[in-house]
């Protein structure tokens, strides 16, 4: 039987060379008029077959891109069995690498990158993957082969694999996140736990500073884990006044976090050191090298970057942040804070939760196809304004910034989908920062 590859993004690309490179017998389709013309151009013998017209049930395994629902209406009951993502294809083929798995609703791509980096520094061949830059098919594709694999994984891609199982399998928290796509936030964290494994050789490590990854740690009957916090004494590794205190590899020793590079200095980066530190004492790795790759982190693009930082204005920008929860966590430990946000609001979110900043925003600027609702979640009416776009915002922030008296903190954290006006979070924190640059350089 053949198999079937619809939804050709990055992924989805990867996905077509792995099975054009195993000889295996397979057809495809996209959506997009253009897609498929570049396909065409890029492949020769490909077969291009219009999803609407053929019977899935005839194919033996259906690849998706994450963009599409396992539980769209469109696929059958008997067709949705067959649904896989590159999870699926990635993991069968994997053979003696070790995979230390992320999730998480925020925080999954500094985290996969920290770890990446210190196991480089301890003279690992590492792939570092999945929903972050390298899609989890290319490590197959490759030439050399990889001890371990660093991979971040969202929820889309755990929804369809089973008996997944990990070296180290990482949940580093969970709040509410696309209800766009499932049915409640129930679902949503099934969906999360799909990560774990239960092998009693390796093990996994859940952050235990939100309810929802609490009762995961606290449910799941196994011996294999380890719980890390920021703040919860009670947890095998936690944080506490600039050290971590480690409970579980040894009684009470207490590391000092020090010479932290400027992009994990923020406080909600500590959840991710923390489990970067536990992933090191696991596989045994000097602890030198953990220090080395968190005094010379460089963070990833559009995370909480420092864009500006002068005597008059500090400005941030965290276009990453699509959801309330970690925009949010941005405006920690900030003061005179002019605040930017906005897109398509997610279902669930509570923008109400923005008056625990009340005294420290001195302005608000919401802009995009929810801003009139975002406004009104808020009920901080007198000091914010709403925008049709996200140019017309920045304008009239940066007017304000000019006749503001002190050092001013302009944070860019959307708190919302970007595909009202960018295609991505990437295309909307490159927009916002060329709207900085043009107004430097004047």
């Amino acid at each position: 039987m053949k198999d079937f590859v619809y939804g050709i993004s990055k992924s989805g690309l990867a996905v077509i060379k792995l099975l054009k490179k195993q000889d295996k017998n397979f057809e495809c389709w996209d959506d997009n008029i253009k897609t498929r013309y570049l396909l065409k151009k890029k492949f020769k013998n490909l077969n291009l077959i219009p999803i609407n017209k053929i019977n899935l049930k005839n194919y033996n395994n259906i690849y998706v891109t994450p963009g599409i629902s396992i539980n769209d209406k469109k696929f059958s009951k008997a067709e949705k069995s067959k649904l896989k993502r590159d999870l699926n294809l990635y993991y069968e083929n994997i053979t003696t690498e070790k995979i230390i798995a992320i999730t998480g609703t925020n925080g999954k791509s500094t985290t996969t990158k920290l770890i990446g980096d210190i196991l480089k520094k301890s003279s690992k061949k590492v792939f570092v993957g999945g929903n972050i830059g390298e899609p989890l098919c290319n490590s197959i594709l490759q030439k050399k082969l990889f001890f371990y694999h660093v991979v971040e994984l969202s929820s889309y891609q755990l929804e369809s694999i089973k008996n997944f199982d990990p070296k180290i399998s990482i949940i580093l928290n969970l709040s509410q996140d696309h209800l766009d796509r499932y049915k409640n936030f129930k679902q949503y964290v099934k969906t999360k736990k799909n990560i774990l494994n239960i092998n009693s050789n390796n093990i996994n490590l859940i952050s235990i500073d939100d309810k929802f990854s609490k009762k995961i740690f606290n449910d799941i009957n196994i011996k294999n884990k380890i719980s890390f916090s920021l703040h919860n004494s009670n947890a095998d590794i936690y944080y506490e006044n600039g050290f971590i205190v480690d409970k579980y590899f040894s009684k009470f020793k207490k590391h000092k976090l020090q010479n932290i590079s400027l992009d994990l200095s923020q406080t909600y980066n500590i959840q991710n050191m923390l489990a970067a530190y536990a992933v090191c004492k696991y596989l045994r790795i000097p602890i030198k090298f953990f220090n080395e790759s968190i005094k010379n982190f460089k963070g990833l693009p559009f995370r909480s970057s420092i864009i500006l930082n002068t005597k008059s204005k500090l400005i941030i920008n965290n276009s990453k942040a699509t959801n309330v929860a970690s925009a949010l966590l941005t405006l920690e430990n900030k003061k005179n804070i002019f605040l930017l946000l906005g897109g398509i609001a997610k279902k669930g979110d509570e923008f109400e939760k923005f008056i625990k900043f009340k005294n420290d925003i001195k302005k608000i600027y919401i802009y995009g196809k929810s801003r009139l609702l975002i406004k009104k979640q808020m009920k901080l009416n007198s000091i914010s304004e709403v925008y049709e776009n996200l140019e017309g915002a920045f304008n009239n922030l940066w007017k304000h910034l000019e006749r503001f008296d002190g050092k001013a903190t302009v944070i860019f954290a959307p708190a919302c989908a970007s595909f009202d006006q960018f295609e991505n979070f990437e295309k909307r924190g490159d927009f916002f920062n060329k709207l900085v640059f043009k107004k430097i350089k004047k």
